[in-house]
C-alpha cells in the first residue's frame, strides 16, 4: 500500500499517540504491582522526597523504546544490525535495571556490566562518526584511536543520568527535552526519519511523565534512568554516524545534567568524601533544600533553561559550522560556576 505525506505523518502520529497510552499504561501497571509488593522507596537522608513512592516506573519507557526498535528496523529507517544490537543490549540495561531496583547489584558488577555493554554499543555501530574540533576533521582511521574516551564517556552518561533522577520529573524533562530538540534538529537538516525516531522515543518518556510529574506516583528507578542514558549514546553515536547533524548538539542539550554531575563529583572528590556513597548533595538537590522541598519548581527551572537556552544553542552548533564544541565550553563553564554558588558537592554543617 502507496501513503501519501501526510497519510504518512497522520499514521505516524497515531502511532506516537499509542505509544504514550501504552507507556502510561504500563507504568500505571508497574506502579500497582510495586504498591501490592510494597516494593516502595522510603524517606532517609539522602532522598528528596517525604512520603514513601514506588519505583520502578522506567519501565515502561525502556519496554515501550525496545518495541519501537523493532519499528524503527521494519521501517528500515536505521541498520538492521543496529538495531538488533540496540534491542538486545537496551533489554540487558532494563534487565540489570530492574535487578537494581528490586534486588541487590553490587556497584562493581553493575559498572563491569555497562562498560561491557557499551563496548558491544561501539562495535554495533557501522562506523564511528567523524569528529570535527575547531576546524578539523579527524577521520574514523584515527578516530578509532579514541575508543577509549567515547567508552568512558559513554559510561559516564548512564552514570549521571542515573545521579540525576533524584527529584521528581527531573530526569523526564531532560529526556522530553532533548529528544524534542534534537527532533527539530534533524528536520532542519532535512533527516525526517530520524526525527521521527525522537518523536517516538519522547512518546515513551511523555507517557511515564504523566505519572512521575510533581508530586510523582511513582519513580523512575534505574531501569528507566540507566537505560535512557544508555539509549542517549547510542543514538548519539548512530545519527552522528548517519547524518551531518552535530554530535555537539546532543552534548549541548545535556549540558546541565553533565555540568551538575561532573561538578558535583570534582568537588566531592576534593573534598575528599567517599565519592561511592549515596548523597544529595547536586545542585539541583541544592536547589530544592531551597524551595522549601518543593521539586516543581527546580523541575521547570532545570527544564525552561532546556528549551530556552540549549535548544536554540543546539541548533546553532549545526547553524554555524565547528561552533559545537566552543558553545559548549561556554555553556559548562557558566553551567558549573552557577552549581558551585550553589554548594554543589559540599557537605552542610548538618551532613559533616
Amino acid at each position: 500500500m502507496n501513503f501519501t505525506p501526510v497519510s504518512l505523518s497522520v499514521a505516524l502520529c497515531l502511532m506516537m499517540l499509542s505509544v504514550v497510552v501504552g507507556a502510561a499504561g504500563l507504568t500505571v501497571a508497574v506502579r500497582s504491582w510495586a504498591m501490592r509488593r510494597n516494593a516502595l522507596v522510603h524517606p532517609s537522608d539522602r532522598c528528596s522526597h517525604t512520603i514513601p513512592t514506588p519505583h520502578g516506573g522506567g519501565i515502561a519507557i525502556a519496554s515501550m523504546s525496545i518495541i519501537l526498535g523493532v519499528l524503527f528496523s521494519v521501517l528500515d529507517w536505521v541498520p538492521d544490525s543496529s538495531m538488533l544490537a540496540f534491542i538486545s543490549l537496551g533489554f540487558m540495561m532494563l534487565a540489570l535495571g530492574v535487578w537494581d531496583d528490586f534486588g541487590d547489584v553490587s556497584a562493581k558488577l553493575r559498572l563491569c556490566a555497562h562498560f561491557a555493554v557499551v563496548i558491544v554499543g561501539m562495535w554495533s555501530i557501522p562506523r564511528l562518526p567523524v569528529f570535527s574540533l575547531f576546524g578539523m576533521e579527524v577521520d574514523s582511521a584515527v578516530a578509532f584511536l579514541l575508543w577509549p574516551l567515547l567508552v568512558l564517556s559513554w559510561v559516564w552518561l548512564i552514570n549521571l543520568y542515573n545521579f540525576m533522577d533524584g527529584i521528581d520529573g527531573l530526569a523526564a524533562v531532560q529526556g522530553l527535552v532533548l529528544f524534542a530538540g534534537m527532533a527539530l534538529n534533524f528536520w532542519y537538516l532535512g533527516y525526517g526519519q530520524w526525527a521521527w525516531i525522537c518523536l517516538f522515543i519522547l512518546a515513551a518518556v511523555l507517557g511515564f511523565t504523566i505519572l512521575n510529574w510533581p508530586p510523582a506516583k511513582i519513580f523512575m528507578g534505574d531501569g528507566g534512568s540507566g537505560f535512557l542514558g544508555f539509549i542517549i549514546g547510542f543514538m548519539m553515536l548512530l545519527s552522528a554516524a548517519q547524518t551531518s547533524v552535530s554530535m555537539w548538539s546532543w552534548i549541548i542539550l545535556l549540558t546541565l545534567f553533565i555540568a551538575d554531575a561532573t561538578t558535583t563529583l570534582i568537588v566531592r572528590f576534593i573534598t575528599r568524601q567517599n565519592v561511592f556513597a549515596a548523597h544529595r548533595l547536586h545542585a539541583y538537590q541544592k536547589l530544592t533544600v531551597r524551595f522549601g522541598g518543593r521539586h516543581l519548581p527546580v523541575t521547570l527551572g532545570y527544564g525552561a533553561v532546556m528549551l530556552f537556552v540549549l535548544v536554540p544553542v543546539s541548533w546553532l552548533a549545526n547553524r554555524v559550522p565547528f561552533s559545537g564544541p566552543v558553545l559548549f565550553v561556554v555553556l559548562f563553564t557558566v553551567a558549573s560556576v552557577v552549581m558551585l554558588k550553589l554548594g554543589c558537592g559540599r557537605l552542610d554543617k548538618t551532613e559533616n
